[in-house]
């Protein structure tokens, strides 16, 4: 059996592409470091290795459609490197740029491009404080406003709070947020919104 063979049997991936993500780890960024000065500087260097693996243009969210094997490969690629920044591209790829993916009405076909080369940080926005996951509780709500026609998002309660959101304290700039739709009054059932959340 050659090398081929050997890793599309062992990694289902092409032996060219497993080479590329052993050269990618052999970066300096991806040395371990022990003891950050503050937890600052932990967040900056997980970010850095976020995109230096985006920037090696080894997986798309755009594969969700046409490739899934390489996006789940990669998440085992990135798992070797360490969980906070594992976390981080899951975040990215999976719960922001998954959603999109699966949830996109064909409107905005730049957004994928941008997912991927990280010019859009994404972060998730289902759970509440007082509900969980429980989608048919949820109060958040997106209000349609005729006269501006956006949508209006708005958390009414202290227990509609979006709560555990990975990358949005720090590096999200858009949300993507479940909400119950209202629209002339009605209630048309919880769908995901797009929300800048920083410039």
């Amino acid at each position: 059996m050659n090398t081929e063979e050997l890793s599309l049997k062992l990694l289902d991936i092409p032996a060219a592409k497993r080479d590329a993500w052993h050269n990618l780890l052999r970066d300096p960024v991806f040395i371990p470091v022990y003891n950050y000065a503050t937890l600052e500087d932990q967040r900056q260097h997980c970010f850095k290795k976020l995109q230096r693996v985006f920037a090696e243009k080894l997986v798309s969210v755009k594969e969700f459609e046409t490739n899934p094997v390489n996006v789940f490969s990669a998440h085992e690629w990135v798992c070797m490197i360490d969980p906070a920044m594992s976390i981080k591209f899951t975040v990215q790829m999976n719960l922001f740029g998954g959603t999109c993916q699966a949830l996109h009405n064909g409107r905005h076909p730049e957004l994928f491009d941008r997912i991927d080369s990280l010019e859009t940080v994404g972060c998730f926005c289902f759970t509440e404080l007082g509900y969980g996951n429980n989608a048919m509780q949820m109060e958040t709500t997106s209000t349609y406003d005729k006269s501006s026609g956006e949508f209006v998002v708005h958390s009414p309660t202290d227990l509609s709070q979006k709560y555990w959101i990975s990358n949005g304290f720090h590096h999200a700039n858009m949300a993507v947020v479940f909400a119950q739709t209202l629209v002339d009054g009605k209630n048309e059932g919880v769908n995901a919104f797009l929300v800048p959340t920083r410039d």
